[in-house]
């Protein structure tokens, strides 16, 4: 899944204590760790155009990010973090490492079964990405819910703020429609990998932006 990780960062349930940018880092956290790891060639993967119908990537290698167990300790160290060394507080820092964990229950959805339940065991995924309308649509789905949870809570503070939330969406949309319908040109892993990396800075940018233009509502 690519777009509708960020799902849960709109909607994430204490989102109006949590900077939204601070959730989209979170929701993402384990793929920034995965291509790291694959610049290094600590995790494995192949680039195979027509892997699945929606996704060009055989992720045949990835138990220190993809796996269940790891994702676990993902997600407590984001919350400890979040919690103790930025002091935000265990009620945020649970959201956090809640948002961290999402991403592996997400991924279960439309990966093929390339996610270990921990490292070396059997691996699992329903394959979304092989079929379009299960594909496209749960990351439409799922991003779609949380847009709208994040728009009820949060409010502009200036006109600006009216329009930024719809300028994020619209780069998510194009940078979804890219990858789906867009021919790319051939890429190392270590490209793909720094292009990912790139794409996730500019996303949370933005997310950033949004939060410079708008507060959350009083509970």
């Amino acid at each position: 899944m690519f777009i509708g990780h960020y799902g849960p960062a709109f909607a994430a349930p204490a989102a109006r204590r949590i900077p939204l940018w601070h959730l989209f880092i979170a929701v993402q956290l384990v793929d920034y760790g995965w291509a790291i790891l694959s610049i290094l060639g600590v995790e494995k993967m192949r680039i195979e155009p027509g892997f699945t119908a929606m996704s060009p990537y055989d992720l045949y290698h990835m138990p220190w990010t993809h796996s269940l167990a790891a994702s676990l300790v993902w997600a407590g160290a984001a919350a400890a973090l979040y919690a103790l060394v930025l002091r935000r507080g265990w009620p945020r820092g649970l959201v956090i490492g809640a948002a961290v964990l999402s991403h592996w229950f997400l991924d279960l959805l439309v990966h093929t079964p390339d996610l270990a339940l921990w490292p070396g065991g059997p691996k699992v995924g329903l394959g979304w990405w092989d079929s379009w309308p299960l594909g496209l649509g749960s990351e439409l789905i799922v991003l779609a819910a949380g847009f709208a949870l994040y728009m009820t809570v949060s409010t502009a503070k200036s006109a600006l703020g009216r329009v930024t939330p719809f300028i994020l969406l619209g780069v998510l949309a194009l940078l979804e429609a890219s990858h789906l319908f867009v021919s790319m040109p051939d890429q190392t892993v270590t490209q793909g990998a720094v292009s990912i990396l790139i794409v996730f800075t500019v996303l949370t940018a933005l997310a950033a932006w949004c939060d410079a233009t708008r507060r959350y509502k009083s509970v």
